[in-house]
């Protein structure tokens, strides 16, 4: 009986894992349906063994279609909305959306409550808690990806936000050199990797697709939750309808920058001793007071005060 019910939670974990890298390959499986519908005669060329390989990744599609679709009939246009805002903001913008993100949430969140209960109802004596214990892991599944998505976000602005001065620094050595704006915002983004690289790419592919510089830096300050990004852009954009210069511009925006940066630091130093206080309390005063007075009370407990 404990085999069949390993057996279940091990197919409960493959259909996850499944249903994961089907929405990883989304775009491929597409691209090999279209392909087949318009150049049929093409693939009749290849085995029976690929023709059979291909129609399981097709099953999974239909099936995970079905699922956005139920998905997204049950979850309201104002959680979507929400959905998609924590999605962008933690870099997953284009590459996830938020039915999506909701399907993958169900999935494992059902995945894990079911493995739960698969591997320890064989075991248990009391039913109870093991459903308990599934519907504990069900409910610790569904909230994980929603705080996994907000962790990544704070990890993006703080990345964003140390690597702002650098950038902004190397753009404006750039623009002294005789190269343009456009041109060193796109030098410094191919040699320096990161979020911050990866946006200023976008806001260039923008501007590509026939968008002023003025909207496309727009969007991106409405694109990232950066309080130190948002105050740059707004004072590149004036600098460019007032038609100022960018590098002395640029200057006193990395200038500014580090002086926040500097007082953010401050701020945090500030705040320390308070956040030292409660571990303070509660682990290391005790540590000490047992060290120093507890020979003392053995020694009272056992002799007396005389």
């Amino acid at each position: 009986m404990s085999i069949l019910f390993l057996l279940m939670a091990i197919c409960s974990f493959t259909c996850l894992a499944a249903a994961i890298l089907l929405t990883l390959n989304r775009k491929r499986i597409a691209v090999d349906t279209r392909i087949n519908h318009y150049f049929h005669h093409i693939h009749q060329m290849h085995s029976a063994d690929k023709d059979k390989g291909r129609r399981k990744p097709q099953r999974f599609t239909r099936l995970w279609n079905r699922g956005l679709q139920l998905v997204s009939k049950k979850t309201s246009k104002t959680k979507q909305k929400k959905l998609d805002q924590l999605i962008r903001d933690a870099g997953y913008s284009g590459k996830l959306t938020a039915v999506e993100f909701r399907l993958i949430q169900l999935l494992v969140s059902f995945g894990g409550g079911t493995a739960v209960f698969f591997l320890f109802a064989p075991m248990a004596d009391n039913m109870e808690m093991t459903l308990l214990m599934a519907f504990g892991m069900f409910f610790l599944g569904f909230q994980y990806s929603t705080f996994y998505l907000s962790k990544r976000r704070t990890q993006r602005i703080a990345r964003i936000n140390r690597d702002m001065p650098d950038f902004f620094d190397t753009v404006n050595l750039l623009i002294e050199a005789g190269l343009g704006l456009d041109a060193a915002i796109l030098t410094v983004c191919q040699k320096k990797k990161g979020p911050l690289s990866e946006e200023f790419l976008f806001v260039l592919e923008d501007m590509k697709r026939g968008k002023s510089r003025r909207e496309a830096f727009y969007e991106l300050r409405m694109r990232v939750p950066s309080d130190s990004l948002q105050s740059t852009l707004t004072t590149m954009i004036q600098a460019d309808y007032l038609g100022v210069g960018m590098a002395k511009v640029i200057r006193n925006l990395t200038i500014r920058i580090r002086e926040q940066r500097r007082e953010s630091a401050r701020e945090q130093a500030m705040k320390a001793p308070v956040k030292m206080l409660f571990p303070m309390v509660f682990f290391i005063f005790p540590s000490i007071f047992i060290v120093s007075l507890g020979p003392l009370i053995v020694k009272i407990l056992t002799e007396g005060l005389m």
